[in-house]
C-alpha cells in the first residue's frame, strides 16, 4: 500500500492594516492566537500560526499591515512583512471588500507583489458586509494590475469563516510534498510570554481607544508558576510621555485596573490556570524611534 502524501509549506498573509489578516489566522486555527482590535496596526511582529492536519501542515505568517514607514517601529513592521514574502511558498493578499482596491492596495500591488514568483491569492475579505451585486465590480478592480500569472480571486469572511475552507484547499494544492516543520500540537513559534504581552497590549488598545496605543509597548518582566499552581506575572506598559502614563493609569487607577482584569481573564484561559497579574506603567521617551529600545521590546527581526 502506498503511503499518503504529506504536503507542507509557508503561506504569507499580506495586506493593508485592518484587512483582517489576524482574524483570518485565528479562524484557520480555530482559536484566538493573535490580538484583534478595531484599531489599525495591532499586529507588529511576524507571527507564525501552524495549521496542521494528518496530511498537511501550513505555516501561516501573520504580518503587520503594509504602510508607509514613518519611524523605526514602522520600518521594522514593513521589513517583517517583506521577509514573510521572501520565505513563503504561497502569498495570500487580503483586501477589505468594504474599501475595495484603493490607492493603498495599488501601492501594495505595484511595490510589493508585482514581482512575486510564488502563487498569489487575492482574498476579498468581509464579504458578509457587502451586497453580493458588488462582487463583479471588485473582481474587475484587479484587472489593471500586471500580475503574471494573475492572482486567484477568492471571496471570504474571515470573521464568520465563509470561504475559508475553500482558501485552505486551494493553498494546499499549491504546496509541494514535504515533512512537518513543527510538532502537530504546536500552534505557533512564539512563547507564552510573548502572547501574554500581546493580550495585555490588546486590552490596552480596546480600553484607551486613542492615538496613544501606537506609543504603547508591553514587556513581561517576570512570569513564574508558584507552588500552589498560580502563575505570577509582572508586566510593564511603556509609553513615551508622562501625559500618556496618566491616561493609561486613568482616574484613581481605573483604566489600568480594567486592563488588568480583562487581560487576566484571557491569560487564565490561555494558560488553563489561575493567574496573578501585576501591571506597571513606565515612560520611555521616543522609544519608537530608538533601535535599542525596539530590540528591548522584542521588535527585532527574527531568523
Amino acid at each position: 500500500m502506498n503511503e499518503k502524501i504529506h504536503k507542507s509549506g509557508f503561506a504569507a498573509l499580506i495586506g493593508r492594516p485592518n484587512a483582517g489578516k489576524s482574524t483570518l489566522l485565528n479562524q484557520i486555527l480555530g482559536t484566538k492566537l493573535i490580538a484583534v482590535t478595531p484599531r489599525p496596526q495591532t499586529t507588529r511582529n511576524r507571527i507564525f500560526g501552524i495549521y496542521d492536519r494528518e496530511d498537511t501542515q501550513i505555516v501561516f505568517q501573520d504580518t503587520p499591515g503594509l504602510l508607509e514607514p514613518k519611524d523605526a517601529l514602522h520600518q521594522f513592521m514593513t521589513r517583517e512583512a517583506e521577509r514573510a514574502l521572501k520565505d513563503a511558498d504561497v502569498a495570500v493578499w487580503l483586501i477589505d471588500s468594504i474599501k475595495g482596491v484603493t490607492a493603498r492596495e495599488r501601492g501594495i500591488a505595484t511595490n510589493v507583489l508585482s514581482n512575486l514568483s510564488i502563487p498569489l491569492f487575492a482574498a476579498f475579505n468581509k464579504i458578509d458586509k457587502i451586497n453580493p451585486d458588488q462582487i463583479p465590480a471588485l473582481e474587475k478592480e484587479l484587472e489593471g494590475f500586471q500580475f503574471d500569472p494573475p492572482p486567484t480571486k477568492i471571496f471570504i469572511s474571515a470573521l464568520l469563516g465563509h470561504g475559508v475552507g475553500n482558501l485552505l484547499r486551494q493553498v494546499t494544492e499549491c504546496l509541494q510534498e514535504g515533512p512537518k516543520f513543527y510538532p502537530p500540537d504546536q500552534l505557533s513559534d512564539r512563547t507564552q510570554r510573548f502572547f501574554v504581552e500581546e493580550i495585555v497590549r490588546e486590552k490596552a488598545f480596546l480600553q484607551l481607544r486613542q492615538e496613544l496605543p501606537y506609543s504603547l509597548a508591553v514587556r513581561v518582566e517576570e512570569m513564574k508558576e508558584r507552588e500552589n499552581g498560580l502563575t505570577a506575572i509582572r508586566a510593564v506598559l511603556f509609553v513615551e510621555r508622562e501625559t500618556q502614563k496618566r491616561i493609561v493609569l486613568g482616574k484613581k487607577g481605573a483604566a489600568i485596573k480594567h486592563i488588568g482584569i480583562e487581560a487576566r481573564k484571557e491569560i487564565e484561559t490561555m494558560l488553563d490556570g489561575k493567574v496573578f497579574l501585576e501591571l506597571w506603567v513606565k515612560v520611555s521617551e521616543r522609544w519608537r524611534k530608538k533601535e535599542d529600545r525596539l530590540r528591548e521590546f522584542g521588535y527585532t527581526e527574527t531568523t
